[in-house]
């Protein structure tokens, strides 16, 4: 509670510093991204289970995603912002099947799928090059990840037939930091593209019961994005 009282005390000691030296202008960006997630150790567990058996593992830790920025120029070097962003999903699958050619089968599977997106803020330090700016910034955001386990299962044997299926879900919310980098070129002095690259350190860094295991869903994404900033 210590450090988000210090850091908000900071934050609004810069914009008090930048509106007394200077007007403030604002900013609109919206940008489509490409996210790639670490495994979290949840996906890990679900997916060794299913090797050990000799089943298959299907991992897709890319996704497409978005995000909303309203960005404040309090001095020429610095600007905050305040940021929605969508991160996308990411999918952990794994199966086992068998049959003993005389009639009698076997076959199950889990899908773990994991969505993220939250609101959150930055500093943004820059620097104008001509028509271009370069800027780095570092943000806090409280980020939702929905997990879902999804089970199905299947048997026949000697003309018994049964399946079942279960779904278990979980919302973890968690503040997250983050850091990046990027580039704007000035098109004109009101439209602008941007493309970044940042990382969300640590999201959903929390261990919950899943199917009666403690899972731990801690993961880090890389979100590289292009998108048109409209200044104001």
């Amino acid at each position: 509670m210590l450090k988000k009282t210090v850091l908000a005390a900071a934050v609004l000691g810069l914009a008090a510093t930048g509106v007394q030296a200077n007007d403030i202008s604002g900013y609109a960006t919206y940008s489509v991204g490409h996210g790639i997630s670490s495994k979290p150790k949840a996906a890990k567990e679900v997916q060794s289970f299913y090797k050990e058996f000799g089943g298959n593992t299907t991992t897709d830790r890319a996704s497409a995603g978005y995000k909303i920025v309203m960005g404040l120029n309090v001095h020429p070097y610095l600007a905050l912002e305040a940021q929605y962003t969508d991160l996308g999903k990411t999918n952990y699958k794994g199966s086992f099947a068998a049959n003993d050619g005389a009639g009698s089968s076997l076959g199950f599977s889990d899908k773990l799928n994991l969505k993220t997106s939250g609101l959150g803020g930055n500093i943004v330090g820059k620097y104008p090059i001509q028509n271009f700016t370069i800027f780095a910034k570092a943000g806090y955001h409280l980020m939702r990840t929905k997990g879902t386990l999804k089970t199905n299962g299947a048997i026949s044997v000697a003309g018994f037939s049964d399946s079942f299926s279960a779904s278990d879900s979980k919302t973890l919310r968690k503040w997250t930091p983050a850091v990046g980098i990027g580039a704007a070129y000035d098109m004109t002095p009101e439209l602008s593209i941007v493309a970044e690259y940042e990382r969300y350190q640590g999201v959903a860094n929390k261990k919950i019961n899943i199917d009666g295991d403690k899972l731990s869903f801690k993961h880090n994404v890389d979100f590289t994005s292009v998108g048109l900033r409209y200044s104001f």
